[in-house]
């Protein structure tokens, strides 16, 4: 597996991850299976969300013995102190580990929002804090669309990751500027939907008719 370095994080990620959004439609065994099977062909990346159902949950039954073999992201969409501090703690208890690798915002995209968040008693004072506690090893932000707000995030020097979608049927105008923006500052770039959620997966057939939905048709 290719690897690259996430950003000012110094992490060595590949460069193909796992999703853990559709866990919550499967049984724990095949979610047991599929993970480790992601692991032993060097995936070393894995992303959840605490609003993924029970995806941390299944991940961490899965694979928290292997748990020197990859890196976790997970996110959560708390937008205050308290209520992220819950969730970290819960966080942490379904993936069964000591620290998080990466924790995220998640899907940062109003103004004031991110006002709320930046402010002292936003999600990000409850995050910096896990960070001293060693609970939080590194702190980002997901997005979509919003590309103001992306690049506020970029240039406030609080984050050292942004995951954004990235696709060739859709990519939200963040090659434009964002990405740019996040290489110059070292900010490290998580693509989610590279597959535009499975589009990009479908037989030929059903890929045609996807010219109806999208703008740019597939060859």
């Amino acid at each position: 597996m290719q690897t690259r370095r996430l950003g000012k994080t110094g992490l060595e990620v590949g460069v193909i991850g796992f999703g853990g959004i559709k866990l919550p439609g499967i049984q724990q065994d095949t979610a047991t299976e599929v993970l480790n099977k992601a692991l032993d062909e060097k995936i070393n990346f894995v992303d959840t969300a605490r609003g993924y159902g029970d995806s941390e949950a299944k991940i961490g039954e899965a694979i928290s013995y292997r748990r020197k073999e990859f890196f976790i992201s997970t996110k959560s969409g708390a937008r205050t102190a308290d209520q992220m501090k819950k969730d970290i703690e819960r966080s942490l208890k379904n993936l069964k580990t000591d620290f998080i690798d990466v924790y995220l915002v998640h899907n940062l995209r109003l103004p004031e929002q991110y006002e709320t968040v930046m402010s002292p008693s936003g999600s990000l004072s409850a995050l910096k804090e896990a960070k001293s506690q060693g609970l939080v090893k590194h702190i980002g932000f997901s997005s979509h669309r919003y590309r103001e707000t992306m690049k506020l995030g970029i240039e406030s020097g609080e984050f050292e990751v942004i995951m954004v979608a990235y696709n060739i049927l859709n990519d939200e105008l963040v090659d434009e500027d964002v990405l740019p923006l996040a290489k110059a500052n070292d900010i490290g770039v998580i693509v989610m939907k590279p597959l535009a959620g499975g589009a990009l997966a479908m037989p030929p057939p059903m890929r045609i008719n996807l010219t109806k939905f999208w703008s740019i048709p597939l060859p």
